[in-house]
């Protein structure tokens, strides 16, 4: 069974492409928000900082923007707009609010050339014409400068892809740790149940992930073991009961068999006694084959009734039974025919020779027993591929409807008005061959046996 080990291949697999996935997908997630993060406030401006400040042109003694656009389409999406000159006077502006409207300090200008002025995102481009500041409207964007020391930086640059490598490959290893250890866990459950479908108990340490799995498992053995001694019992105790029956019936029986049988010849009783004498001895060996087929079929059941095969040659095999059984009283009124394939004749059969008699006769027994005479019996064989099929038919009534069923469905087994037909579905089953129960055309039973050539 390699179902759990596919299992657990497949799981590391997944899990290190997961990871490595997801890794790539932060690296590449990072780097594309970090570029977009700086151009997407400017998505609303018409032109940017840069090109405004650019845009400056002194003209008559005096700044102002390119004339290419007018300046509210060059401050489109912006609040306001001044230029310093050296000693922090304004010298042009655009829009600026009053109360901003003044000098500024070298120190003044030092404070809101990195972040903010008075709440406004600003950003301030120092160009020959003096200092031009732009600002944006308030709480539109989020600044801050970050210092660091060079040397950290540095160092932060140099390590990081080996930091990210030692990252990636700790939790490789933590996943390859639990996967093997969890490959362990279920192991041991994979040995679990081939010991299980082996028929064997199972004990199972109830330990890590796959405890419960495991305390199921052991559940599940000691029921099965519970329940297989149960049945073990009662097949043992049937067993019993039907070889002792059989044994404490067969001395009466057999007193009874020849009380009848001197009853029968007595010529100094009465015709009619001397039928009802007969009558009583046909009936006592019809119990008496009834509890042989009891023993026969339950030796069969249980693998008690050892097979003594042998190589046979079909032909003087089956001409032997039907010229037996047509000499003996249980063939009469009715008449027998037994056609051979020329391919058949010679064919070599592995089989308990005494068994399969038993088969075929209680084949003949039942067409006979169950049809009023005279009654006509087939026997036909026939090859192919490398079977053999012995088939038996009469001119009969043919099987009932019921029995039909139950012999093709496996139900009703060993029921007194079938077990002989299931001593042959068992002795076939032995042999490795099958048997098939149908009706006849136009009329009566048919009987296909199928057997393995040697």
């Amino acid at each position: 069974m390699h179902t759990f080990a596919r299992l657990i291949r497949r799981y590391v697999l997944a899990a290190i492409s997961i990871l490595l996935f997801l890794v790539v997908l932060f690296i590449t997630s990072l780097f594309w928000f970090g570029y977009h993060a700086g151009f997407d406030w400017q998505s609303h401006m018409a032109y940017g900082t840069g090109e405004i400040a650019d845009a400056m042109i002194q003209k008559n003694n005096s700044l102002q923007l390119d004339d290419v656009h007018t300046p509210e389409q060059w401050m489109e999406g912006y609040s306001w707009a001044m230029v310093l000159d050296d000693s922090g006077r304004i010298i042009w502006q655009y829009q600026l609010p009053e109360h901003l409207n003044h000098s500024y300090t070298t120190r003044e200008v030092a404070g809101f050339s990195r972040w903010y002025l008075d709440g406004y995102p600003v950003f301030c481009h120092a160009k020959s014409y003096g200092l031009c500041v732009i600002a944006l409207p308030p709480n539109s964007i989020w600044r801050y400068s970050v210092s660091c020391s060079l040397s950290l930086m540095t160092a932060v640059l140099h390590g990081m892809f080996p930091a990210v490598l030692t990252i990636v490959f700790a939790i490789l290893f933590c996943c390859l740790l639990f996967s093997w250890q969890g490959a362990r866990s279920l192991q041991n459950i994979e040995r679990g149940l081939d010991t299980l479908s082996e028929g064997e108990p199972v004990s199972l340490p109830v330990s890590g992930f796959t405890s419960d799995l495991a305390k199921k498992l052991n559940q599940t053995s000691a029921q099965l073991q519970k329940r297989n001694e149960i049945i073990s019992r009662r097949d043992t105790a049937r067993t019993n009961w039907i070889a002792g029956v059989s044994h404490d019936i067969r001395t009466p029986l057999s007193l009874i068999l020849g009380w009848a049988e001197q009853l029968e010849h007595d010529t100094a009783l009465s015709a009619k006694t001397q039928q009802k004498a007969q009558r009583i001895r046909i009936q006592s060996e019809k119990i008496r084959s009834l509890i042989e087929d009891l023993n026969l079929t339950s030796k069969l059941q249980y693998g008690a009734q050892p097979l003594r095969c042998h190589s046979v040659i079909l032909g003087p095999f089956l001409r032997r039974i039907v010229a037996e059984f047509y000499d003996s009283p249980l063939a009469n009124g009715c008449t027998m025919d037994l056609q051979q394939a020329k391919d058949t004749e010679n064919c070599s059969l592995c089989i308990d020779s005494a068994l399969m008699t038993r088969a075929i006769e209680n084949l003949f027994n039942n067409s006979i027993r169950h049809n009023a005479a005279p009654v006509h019996v087939t026997v036909q064989t026939q090859r192919s591929h490398g079977i053999v099929q012995i088939i038996i038919t009469d001119t009969g009534t043919g099987y009932p409807p019921a029995v039909l069923h139950a012999l093709v469905h496996g139900e009703g087994e060993n029921t007194p008005h079938i077990l002989g037909l299931h001593i042959v579905e068992q002795i076939m089953e032995a042999h490795g061959g099958e048997v098939r129960f149908t009706q006849n055309v136009p009329n009566g039973a048919k009987t296909i046996l199928t057997l393995p050539l040697t």
